[in-house]
Formats: structure tokens, C-alpha cells, sequence
């Protein structure tokens, strides 16, 4: 039980935290070999890429549970608490719906190129490694705000405020 406490409190977070030193400790290492070593690493670069990919995707699933996206809320803050409560609502359904429909796709796309065999030029990892950041992303991000919906839901029927999405 406080392994799955755990990852529910703290998954992306430690995942972005070793990912940004990972790549950090990379690019480092591509700069030494290259301008003081010059012998530069063929890899490192595309590695690199890669890791953005997943610490972008990622990130936005940290934003997503954290309520941290931009939203533009210039109408939504003059309007009043039962229409911030329906505009909440319908977004919060936009949102989902748009979710679902891009993590269906991406597993597609990303088993497309699992059976394709691609294979990255300069670190030879298979390519649907890089393309997995989305399902992934996209997947953790739906948990996040389906976690977010549930907990506002159960909050409102608690009789307080409710938490803004």
C-alpha cells in the first residue's frame, strides 16, 4: 500500500528529477569529450532529444495534477459561481474526451513503429522508445485530471469549496 502511495504522490516527480539529471549529466558529458576531449560522443545528442521527449510529456501530466496548465480565464473570472462551476464541468469533459482520443492514437502510432523495427542512427535504440513518451504522457495526464475530477466531485458533496481545475 505505500508503494502505490507513493507512486500516486510522487511518480513524475521523481521521474523528472532523474531524468533532468540524466540529461543534464549527458549534454555535460557531450561537452567535455567534444571541446576539451575533441571526441565527440555520436549518441549523446540524439539521447538527449529523447529524454526532452519524456520529460516534456511527462511534465505535463506534473501540470495536469498539480492544476498548473495555462488557461485563460478572462470571461471565466466574471462569471458567476454557478457558471464557473458549468464552464469547470465542460472543459473538464472537453478535456477528457480529447485525452482518450490522443491515447488511442498515439498506441497506435507507437506500435506502428514497434513493428516497423526502426531503429535510432546514432544510439541505435529502438525508436518506439522515444515514441512512447506520449501514450505515456498523454495516459498519465487523463489519470491526473480523472483524479482531479473525482476528488472535486467528492469535495463539492463534502459541502466545501470546490477545488478549481
Amino acid at each position: 500500500m505505500k508503494v502505490l502511495k507513493f507512486l500516486n504522490e510522487r511518480l513524475e516527480e521523481v521521474f523528472l528529477v532523474i531524468l533532468m539529471i540524466a540529461a543534464t549529466l549527458l549534454v555535460a558529458a557531450q561537452v567535455v569529450t567534444r571541446f576539451i576531449l575533441k571526441v565527440p560522443l555520436p549518441w549523446s545528442e540524439e539521447i538527449a532529444r529523447y529524454m526532452f521527449l519524456w520529460l516534456t510529456w511527462v511534465g505535463a501530466s506534473y501540470a495536469t495534477k498539480e492544476r498548473k496548465h495555462v488557461r485563460i480565464d478572462i470571461i471565466y473570472e466574471k462569471l458567476p459561481v454557478k457558471g464557473k462551476k458549468i464552464c469547470t464541468a465542460i472543459s473538464t469533459v472537453i478535456w477528457i474526451v480529447f485525452l482518450a482520443v490522443m491515447v488511442y492514437l498515439s498506441v497506435r502510432l507507437t506500435a506502428s513503429v514497434a513493428s516497423g523495427g526502426q531503429i535510432a542512427v546514432g544510439s541505435g535504440i529502438p525508436m518506439w522508445i522515444p515514441y512512447a513518451s506520449i501514450p505515456v504522457g498523454m495516459g498519465l495526464m487523463l489519470f491526473r485530471l480523472l483524479q482531479n475530477a473525482v476528488h472535486d466531485l467528492k469535495h463539492k458533496e463534502e459541502g466545501g469549496e470546490e477545488n478549481a481545475a
